[in-house]
């Protein structure tokens, strides 16, 4: 009977090794850390505390960059997740502190969060650290760059800590530490790794073997579902019918459909141009993967079959999927459509990838917005901006935007472009009519897109007329109800994109006017009745212009305005235009220019240059406690969740550019005015901050100026509405 031999077991014990100048840059960012006003109580507090969420977030980064040592020390030993905002400098400042001791702290909060914190990861050598990291080598986000930087600086305790579980039972630990020593190996640690092999034994080197050169993955048994007999025939591109063995032969080959790699290179960078905050990329608003290419077995035998049915036995291996319950293990069939599918694959697809989400099918999703993405037709990227503008928010939703861009950008342009490109004209570009067979009625629209039917004599009727018994197509009238129908909603979603594109700074080259828009019939009507404006490279506005009778583009003296085509385009917000916002709004209103949605009325809060350039802005009051509280329902978050009276007395609403607008409030209002009903508030300061901040600096520093104008007035007129 054969002795089955000893699992390996790595020696070592986590150590420090840190980097030349790392422990000081580190140390350094206990500059950047607030944490308000020190209270006499807080080291009462720290000696007293059993764990670190006994302490308010203040008083934690009060702790580790001054407080009591044996305290910190005895509290980190224990770690829980913390609520600190600013965690990537408390943590990276305890480190350099207490090294060793805060391992524990700095391990559990890593593997709570890799591609945000797993670079506290770096300066550590050990089992614990290289198990951790080895985890992240499959990441598309920062976190793969901190396992790749961890593995260049340890090789040797990599090696070591990982060919044990290289070397254990099959499982998730196994097939980690084989990617990270495989990655070793790829950059040229190779030898590093045989000769720390031999000293495990005289198995080990062979195992070794086997694990940098692994065969080619087979194809896995097809399931029940997917066979032949319970299939569509699959055409043949030159006649005929493909046999069944081809037929089982291909499904074999689609069962390695897959997403592609993680794009390179692995974003983030742990010290950009030698800055103490790092670049973090989170794996949801890295690049995605589209869907890998397939195998040559299955191309070849694609290449062979007729399009059309081989889409529609793509779609019956879809349903057949979604019957047996979307068994995980053969999720391959959402790929494979990228190599199948037609437009009625997609079709097919769009409402499944829109339902799955709120189901919790977040990775099957994903592989829907990446087999859309990879198709590229028109109808695949309708449906996928459909997906992407109905969603709200989040983590999924970053990952639709990352295809949608891909796909633009496969096509030479933005997202904006191709959303103009894509809109739908519904036949008024070639002509509408309501045909009954034995009467044609021609359809038109009017500047404001409402639907018309006019006479024989080209005057429009007071409403459409009836199919009469005479009439050989009397559905027609069905037909037109239908068309007015899907009309309305086109129009009604053009226009909200035009306004986010107000609200987003989303911009387009000049000649896209002329040359996508305006021709449009459905786009150009309603941008000739907004105001336009030129920007320059920062995105700062040059001049605002209208949308002239003739295509052309005027300014506020109503004079042609020359603008090259490469020149930035975009639908200006009122609290850019400045001084002259009152004669366009007059401009407007003498042209009888009805906008799609309001835009120079539209209420704004325009900053004066004293006002721009302060870093804060006075309060006001008396406010009532239901605004507040309908604030924090909303789009605004409170802190009364991290503070012991469960108060909120300071609003926060996140701005683009990294930034965050803060109000702060007296004498608060409670989390449940239920049961404590509040009283009457006031509004003390209104100011800026960096939203990577915990926002509890008793300086302020970001002038207003820094703000984007449009989204600051935004959240200005909803906080100015409660006064």
């Amino acid at each position: 009977m054969a002795t089955r031999e000893p699992e390996l077991i790595c020696p070592d014990t986590t150590e420090m090794a840190w980097a030349d100048g790392e422990r000081e840059l580190w140390a350094s960012r206990a500059e950047a850390l607030d944490h308000g006003r020190e209270q006499p109580d807080w080291a009462l507090a720290a000696t007293s505390a059993d764990k670190l969420a006994n302490l308010t977030p203040q008083q934690v980064s009060w702790l580790f960059v001054k407080g009591p040592d044996a305290s910190a020390r005895a509290l980190m030993a224990q770690p829980s997740l913390l609520r600190n905002r600013q965690r990537i400098d408390l943590h990276r400042v305890a480190i350099a502190r207490f090294e060793r001791d805060a391992f524990a702290l700095a391990h559990h909060e890593a593997g709570a969060n890799a591609d945000r914190l797993g670079l506290l990861m770096l300066p550590f050598r050990g089992p614990e650290a290289a198990t951790l990291i080895a985890g992240w080598l499959r990441n598309l986000g920062s976190s793969r760059l901190w396992a790749r930087l961890w593995l260049e600086r340890h090789p040797e305790s990599a090696a070591r800590a990982l060919i044990p579980a290289a070397a254990g039972r099959p499982g998730r630990a196994r097939q980690n530490a084989g990617d990270a020593l495989r990655h070793l190996a790829a950059i040229g640690c190779e030898p590093i790794i045989r000769k720390t092999a031999i000293g495990y034994g005289r198995s080990t080197p062979g195992l070794i073997d086997q694990l940098l050169n692994p065969p080619p993955a087979g194809a896995p048994k097809p399931p029940e579902w997917a066979v032949p007999d319970q299939l569509p025939e699959i055409l043949l591109a030159g006649g005929g019918i493909m046999p069944d063995g081809d037929v089982t032969a291909l499904i074999e080959a689609l069962s390695l459909s897959r997403l592609a790699d993680p794009p390179e290179p692995a974003p983030g960078d742990p010290a950009p141009d030698g800055a103490g905050l790092p670049l973090i990329v989170e794996s949801s608003a890295a690049r995605q993967p589209l869907v890998a290419p397939p195998v040559p077995a299955a191309q070849m035998l694609i290449a062979r079959a007729d399009r059309r049915s081989a889409a529609a036995f793509g779609r019956a291996l879809l349903d057949a999927w979604l019957a047996a319950d979307m068994p995980a293990a053969h999720a391959w069939v959402v790929p494979a459509q990228a190599h199948l599918g037609d437009d009625a694959t997609f079709d097919r697809l769009a409402p499944l990838v829109r339902s799955w989400p709120p189901k919790g099918r977040y990775a099957r999703a994903i592989d829907g917005f990446a087999v859309l993405a990879t198709a590229g037709t028109d109808t695949a990227l309708r449906h996928l901006l459909s997906i992407e503008v109905n969603m709200s928010g989040g983590p999924t939703n970053e990952r639709a935007v990352d295809y949608l861009t891909q796909a633009s950008a496969r096509r030479g342009l933005s997202v904006t472009q191709l959303a103009d490109r894509l809109t739908v004209t519904h036949g008024l570009d070639t002509g509408v009519t309501l045909d009954y067979g034995s009467r044609v009625f021609p359809v038109v629209t009017d500047d404001h897109l409402a639907v018309h039917v006019t006479g024989p004599d080209g005057r429009l009727l007071a409403r459409p007329p009836k199919p009469g018994v005479k009439d050989t197509d009397p559905d027609a009238y069905q037909h037109f109800l239908r068309f007015k129908k899907e009309l309305r909603v086109t129009v009604s979603a053009q226009i909200a994109r035009f306004q986010r594109e107000m609200l987003a700074h989303l911009l387009r080259p000049a000649r896209d006017l002329p040359g996508v828009l305006l021709p449009h019939p459905i786009l150009g009507p309603i941008a000739r009745r907004l105001l336009w404006g030129e920007y320059d490279a920062d995105h700062r506005l040059v001049r605002a212009l209208r949308i002239a009778e003739d295509g052309s583009l005027a300014d506020v003296n109503d004079k042609t305005a020359a603008v090259g085509g490469d020149a930035p385009l975009g639908i200006v917000h009122p609290a850019e235009v400045g001084a002259d916002l009152g004669e366009w709004a007059q401009i407007f209103a003498d042209y009888e220019i009805l906008q799609p949605f309001p835009q120079v009325n539209r209420p704004a809060v325009t900053l004066t240059a004293e006002q721009r350039a302060a870093t804060s802005l006075a309060g006001f009051g008396p406010v009532a406690p239901d605004g507040i509280a309908e604030m924090v329902a909303g789009r605004w978050r409170g802190n009364g969740y991290y503070s012991p009276a469960h108060l909120h007395t300071q609003l926060t609403r996140e701005l683009p550019g990294e930034l965050t607008l803060l109000v702060e409030l007296t004498p608060g209002v409670p989390m449940s005015t239920y049961t404590a009903p509040a009283g009457e508030q006031r509004i003390t300061e209104i100011w800026l901050d960096h939203s990577w901040s915990d926002h509890w600096q008793l300086a302020r520093r970001i002038p207003f100026g820094a703000a984007d104008p449009a989204a600051l007035s935004e959240v200005l007129v909803e906080l100015y509405a409660l006064s």
